[in-house]
């Protein structure tokens, strides 16, 4: 075995393990080993194009993108012979049209030599094809046909179409080539309708894919005559841009001959297209004497001029040069300019075209092998994702997704409330200033919806928060907060704005005689106390009735947001979060829906239990409320003990000894708690007794039969006074009652109650089978496949070289 043979067993072996083991080669040994793919293929031609027509057929057929190879787009006017250009190219004749028809759509045509096809065979495709037309292994004529109908139909619909046919052509005979033949340009508008517009929007379509290079079909006449050199301009820009990525053909030359009999007129008549760059390969195909023949007739006339057309042409270019070498001699003439000799003859071009598309295969291949394959993965990274989604279609296989995500989204719930620092880096944009929260919830579906009967005034405080200025800044009002953090500052500015909200008792001044009575209890004597009692459980209706569904509400509003964000959280860099960015939306919208369903409840529990924990407080007065001080009547307020002997006796004044005696209580207090439990609850007992011994006067015993108004003036001082001692009090109240039936009542339902959101869907309903699913995974299916095959050419190929 010698050193070609052992190093071609070793790459064998080396590309079977890696196929085996599933693990492709680094990228350094990938792109090695298709440098040297390129260097045998090159050697190769007819392999290498045959390779080359499948990769474009999976990314036109399989991929529905361009293909990635290099290719000439024919342009030229009505009867320029485009068509016949490029049938010279494959042989035989395929686009042929009766007349009035012509070429009218694209026809994209990759020309494979193959020395085992003694006939050609041909494979056509194209979306807009009939049912009937295309197919693969298609003899000439049955492509003929096809296309001929395919032209003749969008005649009849009166269109130019940018959708293109693609035609695979092998045969024997032909030159590996690839090029598209577009529909010629209407040059004089008496003879048809001006089909300007639609063909330059083809060429557009054309060449604004990448690696196509314009193959420009001149007449023969002046340059500056030549319509389609400014139907170029006016298409693709100034001829010093467009011209350098063309190749010039000048058809039907044997129009010219008889004025280029000499080297200088032909020099002459060339001289303004070298100026602009433009330098055609000069060709000239016999014609057939009528061509409104039939389909059959007329393919077989055509077959024959083609097979002679090279053997024509040559023996008319040799005639010419003969013509000019003779006049030359004869009249001191000048010589045929260099630039045109060598390119005398459709061959010629042929072979120049050939030499710009194989250098530019060969370039371009390793880049394309290297597309297929992440292509290839790209397919595989798809179709995971869609069959994981197929799978959730199964209503058991989604429950049980949902309940893990149901389980996920429930610690990231509590995880925000005890404070989460990931969250709050990760996602900013769900960080919240007050005014923040506060905009969120005035313009949530849940501002109007009524908690109970007090909704209809929540709008108070909702105003009373926009003209909320100036808060502490202790509050951190514009503190960008997530989860827990939220509701103690909600909490805190509730009460801040609660406590500066307290109403004025002297507002209800001129109705405050009306709430004494009269002969209540049977006594004729103004009932004050009944006025104060009526102030306080009115106005503290005002406040806390609607204040306490405020608080409820944005507590609920910042809530139900987390619930959101942990729906997003779940889904991003976690275990199964790629499976839960599958869950369908209609199943996600079920999940939102239900958890509002179970938030709701939960407010609506919270808010009444606050209310009717609170309402004691108010609908009835205690002048012993702890707090209760009246500032502005502590020399008034008198106070009698009952002593030993059973007397009641006067207690010093409160603004004498107020301080002393709470400085001395306070301390009682700490020694007898720090002394045990028996001596705690000792002094606790004795504490309560002296309270209970201890009266008060609350308001003044002597009164007007008829109350005056400064005794109304006394009741609105002491109310207001209650009022400030009892607002305390209700916002201590209602910040317990929140916390626990709302804060904690949340966290407890969530943890009890979250996977019953999932167990209540009715799955069959939520799953609906998505067709376009599974039209896509056999889509991807069959790319992965075509993808698969064309690595595998170009890896046989490798190795068989």
């Amino acid at each position: 075995m010698d050193p070609t043979e052992r190093r071609k067993q070793r790459e064998l072996k080396r590309v079977a393990a890696a196929r085996q083991a599933e693990t492709p080669l680094s990228p350094a040994d990938r792109s090695e080993q298709d440098a040297r793919v390129v260097e045998l293929l090159a050697k190769n031609e007819d392999a290498m194009l045959s390779v080359v027509a499948k990769i474009n057929q999976t990314y036109e057929q399989k991929l529905h993108k361009p293909a990635p190879f290099m290719t000439f787009v024919f342009v030229g006017m009505q009867s320029t012979g485009k068509s016949t250009i490029m049938e010279r190219f494959l042989g035989a004749p395929l686009n042929i049209i009766q007349e009035g028809t012509g070429t009218r759509c694209p026809l994209d045509t990759t020309c494979i030599h193959d020395a085992s096809c003694n006939e050609p065979v041909c494979t056509l495709y194209g979306d807009e094809l009939g049912d009937s037309e295309g197919g693969e292994n298609l003899s000439v004529g049955q492509v003929f046909a096809d296309i001929v109908a395919h032209n003749k139909r969008l005649g009849q619909e009166d269109r130019f179409s940018t959708v293109p046919l693609r035609l695979h052509y092998r045969a024997k005979s032909v030159q590996n080539m690839r090029f598209v033949d577009t529909p010629g340009i209407i040059e004089n508008l008496s003879t048809g309708r001006d089909n300007r517009a639609q063909i330059k929007s083809i060429l557009v379509s054309e060449m604004s894919k990448e690696n196509t290079k314009l193959c420009v079909l001149v007449e023969p006449k002046d340059y500056g005559t030549n319509t389609i050199i400014r139907i170029c301009d006016e298409t693709f820009g100034p001829s010093r841009d467009w011209t350098r990525n063309s190749i010039f053909l000048m058809t039907k030359f044997d129009k010219q001959l008889e004025d280029s009999r000499s080297g200088s007129k032909a020099n002459k008549f060339f001289a303004e297209y070298f100026v602009n760059g433009c330098c055609p390969y000069l060709t000239i195909t016999p014609t057939l004497p009528k061509e409104d023949l039939g389909a059959d007739a007329l393919f077989d006339a055509r077959r024959k001029l083609l097979e002679s057309a090279d053997r024509i042409e040559s023996e008319r270019f040799d005639i010419w040069k003969r013509e000019l070498d003779a006049f030359r001699n004869t009249n001191d003439d000048e010589d045929l300019d260099t630039r045109l000799a060598d390119k005398l003859g459709f061959p010629l071009a042929k072979k120049k075209m050939r030499a710009i598309m194989l250098e530019d295969t060969i370039k371009r291949l390793p880049e394309v092998t290297a597309s297929l394959r992440s292509e290839l993965a790209a397919c595989r990274d798809e179709l995971a994702v869609l069959q994981e989604r197929q799978r959730l279609t199964d209503p058991r296989e989604l429950k049980l997704i949902v309940t893990d995500m149901l389980h996920s989204i429930e610690a990231r719930l509590i995880a925000y409330l005890d404070g989460d620092l990931s969250s709050a880096l990760h996602y900013p944009e769900y960080l919240q200033t007050l005014w923040d929260e506060v905009s969120v919830e005035d313009a949530s579906d849940w501002a109007s919806k009524p908690l109970n009967f007090y909704t209809e005034k929540e709008d108070d405080w909702r105003d009373l928060m926009a003209d909320s200025k100036d808060l502490p800044a202790e509050l951190m009002t514009e503190a960008r907060f997530l989860g827990g953090k939220q509701v103690q500052r909600a909490i805190s500015v509730f009460k801040y704005t609660a406590l500066g909200c307290l109403p004025d008792p002297d507002e209800l001044k001129d109705l405050v005689a009306n709430t004494t009575g009269y002969m209540g209890g049977g006594l004729k004597q103004e009932n004050w106390e009944h006025a104060l009692v009526e102030i306080t459980r009115v106005l503290m209706h005002r406040v806390s009735q609607p204040g306490v569904n405020y608080i409820v509400k944005h507590i609920g509003s910042i809530l139900r947001r987390l619930f959101n964000l942990a729906m997003l959280d779940v889904k991003q860099g976690k275990e199964k979060s790629a499976t839960y960015k599958l869950v369908p939306p209609a199943v996600e919208a079920h999940l939102s829906s239900e958890f509002d369903t179970m938030l709701w409840d939960i407010m609506k529990t919270a808010a009444e239990r606050t209310h009717y924990s609170v309402e004691p407080l108010y609908t009835t007065v205690n002048p012993g409320l702890p707090n209760f001080m009246p500032a502005s009547g502590l020399d008034q307020m008198r106070s009698y003990r009952l002593d030993a002997d059973g007397e009641y006796v006067l207690v010093p004044s409160q603004k004498d000894t107020v301080e002393e005696s709470w400085k001395e209580g306070f301390g009682r207090r700490i020694a007898a708690l720090m002394s045990g439990a028996r001596q705690a609850k000792e002094f606790l007992k004795n504490e309560f007794q002296t309270k209970v011994q201890t009266k008060k006067t609350f308001l003044p015993s002597d009164r007007s039969s008829m109350i005056a108004n400064e005794e109304v003036d006394t009741i609105l001082r002491v109310s207001f006074e209650y009022l400030v001692a009892l607002q305390e009090l209700v916002l201590l109240h209602v910040e317990f009652q929140v916390n626990h039936y709302l804060y904690e009542g949340f966290k407890t339902e969530v943890h009890q109650s979250m996977m019953q959101i999932g167990g209540n869907a009715d799955w069959a309903t939520l799953v609906q089978p998505d067709l376009s699913v599974s039209e896509r995974i056999s889509e991807l299916e069959d790319q992965m496949t075509s993808l698969t095959e064309s690595l595998r050419e170009v890896e046989k190929l490798s190795l068989k070289l």
